[in-house]
């Protein structure tokens, strides 16, 4: 096999251990497997090692960002409101609004900064307009 990077014909079998970095968080995958080149050391994994990588990566990102499906969720739930209800008040079809929740489409940065808002001060309900009494009255 030859190295993508500089050409060299050799590549070397090595398993090592591989640490992720991301925004102040670090995991580290033991027992990594793949090639690697002598001359600048880059490396190609085999398919175990590429997806147990891919899947750290989007862990990772999951752990530092958080997961925005499950706090639309937890949100909408501490407000009390349905899909339904919610997706009205922003504004955004209930659909859409479901498939948010189940992580299939990534919300709007916007809403969800509106949400996080919402949740700190859940008398801003009022003051976008959605009527408290509509709800239980």
């Amino acid at each position: 096999m030859k190295c993508p990077a500089c050409g060299n014909i050799e590549m070397v079998t090595k398993i090592q251990d591989e640490t992720l970095t991301y925004s102040g968080q670090s995991l580290t995958l033991h027992s990594m497997k793949g090639n690697f080149c002598p001359v600048c050391d880059e490396g190609i994994w085999d398919e175990e090692s590429y997806h147990r990588y891919t899947e750290a990566q989007a862990a990772i990102v999951r752990a530092v960002k958080g997961n925005v499906s499950a706090d639309i969720r937890r949100i909408r739930k501490s407000l009390k409101l349905t899909q339904t209800e919610l997706s009205e008040v922003v504004g955004i079809g209930k659909v859409a609004f479901s498939r948010y929740e189940r992580g299939e489409t990534k919300p709007p940065n916007p809403l969800v900064i509106l949400l996080k808002l919402v949740e700190r001060h859940p008398d801003l309900l009022a003051e976008i307009g959605y009527q408290h009494e509509k709800r239980h009255g």
